[in-house]
């Protein structure tokens, strides 16, 4: 007839019997194992996250001195480019958004207040 495809499920004769058992005994391992390792995973991601970013701190810091020293090492040799050493100095210096001319009027923002005087 038309319709004995409907009779079965197509599922049936696939997951039936010991194939099914052990499929659902997979799977529920596989869940098991997953619930368990996780908060040891997302343990050892923050310790190996945390580590490297303060020894990260630590060798950029060591590459930092390196690097200054290096300049100035150079900018001590004659025929050195001034702007060069300008630039190097303002981007890799430890306070780079310090005023570099103190005699200039700070800026003043607008208030919104009214100003009696």
């Amino acid at each position: 007839m038309i319709y004995s495809q409907f009779q079965q499920s197509p599922f049936q004769a696939r997951f039936s019997g010991a194939k099914g058992w052990m499929a659902f005994a997979v799977g529920l391992a596989v869940i098991t194992l997953t619930l368990i390792a996780l908060p040891f995973v997302l343990l050892i991601g923050a310790i190996s996250f945390l580590l490297l970013s303060l020894f990260g701190r630590i060798f950029l810091k060591k590459q930092l001195a390196r690097f200054q020293q290096q300049q100035r090492s150079f900018g001590d040799q004659a025929g050195q480019d001034q702007f060069t050493q300008e630039q190097g100095n303002r981007v890799f210096s430890d306070h780079p958004f310090a005023d570099k001319h103190p005699q200039a009027k700070p800026h003043q923002g607008r208030t919104f207040e009214h100003d009696p005087s």
